[in-house]
């Protein structure tokens, strides 16, 4: 698919990792089944990536906190939620950028 799919795959494999640390296992292994298609070019990566944003309780809806049953400690809750953000707003923006490049062909 491209130089941005390998960025995709670059920015999910740091997301699942973060994910995985603080026991965030149900986000880690859709985005970890989206990686692995998209590593094997399936398109289908990307369609099922993207189902996860928007509505409630959707990936994009995900806070890492004690509060939330996950292995965190409080003082570092701003700071990985920040870079959960931004990681989170990077897959959206590449998977959708690559979903209109497939369709606009």
């Amino acid at each position: 698919m491209g130089t941005k799919t390998d960025e995709l795959i670059t920015i999910l494999a740091e997301t699942i990792i973060l994910l995985r640390k603080y026991g965030v296992s149900h986000w880690a292994d859709w985005l970890e089944k989206d990686m692995m298609l998209l590593e094997k070019s399936d398109f289908y990566g990307i369609e099922h990536l993207l189902s996860a944003f928007g509505g409630m309780g959707s990936f994009n809806d995900l806070y890492i906190c004690q509060e939330n049953g996950h292995i965190i400690e409080k003082e570092e809750t701003v700071l990985v939620n920040d870079k959960l953000f931004r990681l989170n707003s990077s897959i959206y923006g590449l998977a959708e950028t690559i979903r209109k490049e497939v369709y606009s062909r």
